[in-house]
């Protein structure tokens, strides 16, 4: 069976040409395969259009590994590009496997399989980061710590959100003292709220638990330029010298009809 970009959920007539392509619809992975909708059902497509998985799921995501995590009557699980179930649709949530092993919720908490579907850290968590250099983020009533690939806790919960960044390193979430009035309109901005709508700040720390770095950044800090942490700051990117001084990524331009939003909404100055 063959489809044409015209048939497909992400063709819009306002935007697409005749001659458009599937390309320019849907993103390909290393088997020039691609997911793609058709009536909100997803399927798995070549690049001329020949179906290679029945459009019979509600989600299907491309994944780091040989598979397709997919979502099927509300529940999630992991198809081979053959169509073969390779993780039973069993889980409310999935991420991807990470060092070999996905964050999976189900019943409400949050745990970790491997290939197989064996649980290899139990669903005790109320939140998770993915693994990164065997140590990942994980929340329990209301804080994050952080724990190793043998479900050892490395650091106690106490912080609003943690995530390593290496076997060093970890970033670190507080609440500011600001308080979003609009949420709703700031989801569309890169931007991370505590639950009860204060804008968040991110610092470091190292996996021993000793502050390196203050609450100084919008994001969390996950990369370096020139072994200084990149952060941002009133909405520009850029990276701390010598950890004091803001030296702002040229590159980066803002919108001024996203300016102009997000000044109102008071997070940008």
């Amino acid at each position: 069976m063959k489809i044409t970009p015209k048939e497909t959920d992400q063709f819009d007539d306002f935007v697409h040409k005749d001659e458009t392509t599937f390309e320019e619809l849907t993103v390909f992975d290393r088997n020039n395969l691609a997911p793609i909708s058709i009536q909100n059902k997803f399927g798995l497509i070549d690049k001329e259009g020949s179906v290679i998985i029945p459009f019979d799921y509600e989600k299907l995501v491309l994944t780091t590994v040989n598979a397709y995590s997919a979502e099927k009557n509300g529940k999630w699980g992991f198809i081979t590009k053959s169509n073969q179930i390779l993780i039973p649709f069993e889980y409310e949530l999935t991420s991807d496997f990470i060092e070999n092993i996905c964050a999976v919720k189900k019943d409400g908490k949050w745990g970790f399989i491997d290939l197989i579907n064996q649980t290899v850290i139990p669903f005790e968590y109320d939140g998770c980061t993915d693994f990164k250099s065997g140590l990942v983020g994980v929340e329990k009533s209301g804080k994050w710590g952080m724990i190793d690939k043998n479900n050892q806790l490395i650091i106690d919960y106490q912080y609003e959100y943690l995530t390593p960044v290496d076997q060093n390193f970890a970033t670190y979430g507080q609440a500011s003292d600001f308080k979003v009035d609009r949420p709703d309109i700031l989801a569309y901005f890169p931007y991370f709220l505590s639950k009860d709508s204060f804008l968040m700040h991110f610092g470091l720390i190292s996996t021993q638990n000793e502050r390196i770095l203050d609450p100084l950044s919008e994001l969390p800090i996950l990369e370096s330029f020139e072994n200084q942490p990149v952060i941002r700051q009133n909405y520009q990117l850029g990276y701390l010298k010598n950890g004091k001084e803001f030296i702002k990524f040229e590159q980066f331009t803002i919108d001024p009809y996203e300016e102009k939003i997000l000044k109102q909404i008071g997070v940008m100055k």
